[in-house]
């Protein structure tokens, strides 16, 4: 009997002021990706003509239940929300736990919304005083969301739009024994997923794929890997971002993922082969500023670690360098390195000088881990710069640390 698939319920919202075009653009999404576009506005609409004075009020758990009810019948979602209001908030928080959640910011300069608001029908808006609107576009101003993706409605044509929107509306389908993610152009499987087993209700209502996508979107937010690339995948996990990194690199690039748990290194390796992929080498070992024997907590989740190994899972370990270990290889080139090691970053890098020193790498290192005290964002700063290196510390998913060549 084949495998039945589960499909998880999405939610696309879409964000920006009033008369940015959200509407224009939840019709477009609906057209191109045939996912249902529900203006709930209608429902302000009605309460606004029996009650204007408070209408909101009224409105409010209305709409919640109204959408709620039509993502739940549907399975799939796209509506737009300037997002300015608690209740906003409130309902983006719910979808978030039972749903695929991408917010699309639709980017439009607010002289040319105004302009928008005054040409359209105000019977088929929610009427607003200037005081009012002034205010509401005050609010918006200072709305911070994670977006997924940002669509300039401003001039861009609607194939434009769409070619934009694309790899975000890819299909992702869960099966009873792996999980298929689209991501940037590339087709990945998995046959494990965070240290857990998948029953139906998780592949259904988990959001695995947000998270997935956020994550790596984070690592990539300054360098789009490129074929031929040789990529280091410092703390490969299960391959959620090698997998990926195989593939965008090609035949004539290279991966090298470390992983020093036994346990996750047998779920990469069988992550490589339901990929076809034979261009990535899995290095089973640690990674520190030199050869050395340190206890390591190898507890077979993403949160292996030398530290917080206060845990019957804690075992001796040999550490290497990335300088040796390449060495070792005999790899000498290197573009990229991602990296998320619970806490060995800066030894890590320090044990990178020689590839650093001798390539323009690309660096983005998850620094958000707290070791004696600090995050680890600061000493990641201070390696790379004496390397000759820029570095920034951002927030995408979580804090990271990205690194390039001075020119």
């Amino acid at each position: 009997m084949a495998a039945k698939n589960y499909k998880m319920k999405e939610a696309f919202v879409l964000v920006g002021v009033i008369a940015a075009g959200k509407s224009y653009i939840g019709r477009l999404i609906e057209n191109c990706f045939d996912i249902p576009f529900f203006k709930y506005e209608d429902i302000f609409i009605e309460a606004q003509k029996d009650h204007p004075d408070d209408f909101l009020k009224l409105a409010e758990p209305l709409a919640e239940k109204a959408i709620f009810e039509f993502l739940d019948k549907r399975g799939r979602i796209c509506f737009e929300d300037t997002m300015n209001r608690p209740y906003s908030l409130a309902i983006l928080k719910k979808l978030q736990q039972i749903s695929d959640v991408r917010i699309i910011y639709v980017d439009t300069p607010i002289d040319l919304a105004r302009q928008r608001l005054r040409q359209r029908p105000k019977s088929t808006h929610v009427r607003w005083t200037k005081e009012e609107l002034d205010k509401i576009y005050a609010d918006i101003r200072r709305v911070e969301l994670d977006y997924d993706i940002i669509v300039d409605n401003s001039s861009s044509s609607d194939e434009e739009i769409r070619r934009n929107l694309q790899e975000l509306m890819s299909e992702r389908v869960w099966c009873s024994d792996c999980v298929e993610i689209s991501f940037r152009g590339q087709k990945l499987k998995f046959d494990s997923w965070s240290g857990v087993n998948l029953t139906p209700y998780d592949m259904e209502y988990q959001p695995w794929r947000a998270s997935f996508r956020k994550e790596n979107l984070g690592y990539l937010r300054h360098y789009d890997l490129r074929p031929g690339d040789v990529v280091i995948d410092a703390g490969g996990y299960e391959g959620t971002f090698s997998i990926y990194a195989a593939k965008a690199v090609g035949e004539t690039g290279r991966v090298i993922v470390f992983e020093p748990d036994t346990e996750n290194c047998m779920k990469l390796e069988a992550n490589i082969r339901l990929n076809g992929l034979t261009n990535v080498i899995v290095v089973n070992k640690a990674l520190w500023s030199e050869g050395k024997t340190l206890k390591f907590n190898n507890k077979h989740t993403a949160g292996a670690s030398f530290f917080f190994n206060a845990s019957p899972h804690a075992v001796e370990m040999s550490a290497v360098s990335i300088d040796n270990e390449l060495e070792r290889l005999g790899i000498s080139k290197v573009d990229f390195i991602k990296m998320d090691i619970e806490g060995s970053e800066i030894r890590a890098i320090e044990g990178a000088k020689k590839v650093l020193m001798n390539n323009a790498v690309n660096l983005a290192v998850a620094s958000y881990h707290i070791i004696s005290g600090e995050e680890t964002s600061t000493g990641v700063e201070a390696v790379l710069r004496k390397f000759g290196y820029e570095a920034m510390t951002e927030f995408p998913q979580h804090k990271t640390t990205y690194g390039f060549k001075k020119c």
